[in-house]
């Protein structure tokens, strides 16, 4: 018998049965969990592959006297264990020649496993970066699920594609990395400091990210209010502020400051400050590659998603209109040159 949950199509013989218990907290689920009523013929999603699974999920349906769930496991966990030996390798670089060895490593797998093949989900990526990379405390995390669940699964994928826009661009220092997808982790969170991410603001976004100069004349169009307008412009600079709240936890905090110039463009147009392309370096526009690579529509974690993240995404992003605006042609460059050498060029270094 097969299934259709908001979005999700599977048979009940790739639903494996687990215990609540089982259920690892604190960290994102590896699995699409479901509860099947009696007669197994209509299935319940409790909560997605990719979801931030806080400790009163398992608390809530243990007192409603449910023991076991349906889980259809979206990743291979040795694809997941590959990946997080993959970063210890480069956090345990003693120089650089390691260093690019290990970038090596990481783009080869990349490159092979979401480039080329359509088969994998880019979920078991996510996971290990954000297992390996976050530091903020889960009250981030937990806001951006209450307030806006496409901008937090839209935070997952700009911050994992932000350690690899780094690697293709030639960063190869761990700390460095570590901390741009912590930036990145930031960069809507100004959208939600003060309320929810309603349909108007979404919109907005994605227009702007599709039409750089049009979120905000979008507003104005609807006649949304000033206050909404305001968060939305200035939207990097409230997210740049808390993230310096946690600046202690950074390395590098200087590139706390990459989140203000996400939606900046090369004539000075943009906002919130109206930067010059000459005043940004080329690792000032890395966030900003990422925040226009992925769309402001809901992504549900599935097998094959990691084919279209990288590159049906990329894709669409080469063909966006007034793309001359945004300074991110080096940055789109050496992705696209990265991914396609290590299909035909690369050979492994021991």
């Amino acid at each position: 018998m097969e299934f259709n949950v908001k979005g999700i199509t599977f048979k009940f013989d790739e639903l494996e049965k687990i215990s609540l218990t089982e259920i690892k907290k604190e960290t994102i689920s590896h699995a699409h969990l479901f509860h099947l009523l009696p007669g197994m013929t209509k299935a319940i999603l409790l909560l997605r592959a990719g979801d931030f699974v806080e400790p009163s999920f398992v608390t809530k349906y243990v007192e409603k006297g449910l023991g076991d769930v349906y889980a259809l496991n979206i990743i291979n966990k040795n694809e997941l264990l590959e990946f997080k030996e993959l970063w210890s390798l480069l956090k345990n670089a003693s120089n650089q020649k390691d260093s690019f060895i290990a970038r090596d490593k990481i783009l080869n797998k990349i490159s092979m496993d979401f480039w080329e093949n359509k088969e994998k989900s880019f979920l078991s990526f996510v996971i290990a970066s954000f297992e390996e990379f976050y530091f903020y405390p889960p009250i981030i995390l937990e806001k951006y699920q209450e307030q806006s669940m496409l901008l937090y699964t839209r935070t997952l994928l700009t911050s994992s594609i932000s350690s690899i826009a780094a690697l293709c661009n030639g960063f190869v220092d761990y700390f460095y990395i570590k901390d741009l997808y912590n930036s990145s982790f930031m960069l809507d969170y100004g959208l939600i400091e003060y309320g929810s991410l309603n349909y108007a603001m979404s919109q907005a976004c994605e227009k702007e990210r599709n039409k750089p100069g049009e979120g905000i004349e979008s507003l104005l169009k609807l006649k949304r209010p000033e206050s909404e307008i305001t968060t939305f412009k200035h939207h990097g600079d409230i997210s740049a502020k808390v993230a310096e709240e946690y600046s202690s936890l950074f390395k590098y905090p200087e590139v706390i400051k990459f989140i203000k110039f996400h939606h900046e463009k090369c004539d000075g147009t943009g906002f919130s400050n109206g930067y010059f392309y000459s005043g940004m370096s080329d690792a000032e526009v890395l966030l900003m590659f990422c925040d226009y690579m992925i769309p402001f529509s809901e992504h549900i974690f599935q097998k094959g998603d990691g084919h279209i993240v990288l590159k049906s995404y990329y894709n669409e992003l080469c063909k966006m209109e007034n793309q001359y605006l945004i300074p991110v042609n080096k940055t789109m460059t050496n992705w696209e040159s990265m991914m396609n050498w290590f299909l035909t060029k690369y050979e492994e270094v021991s």
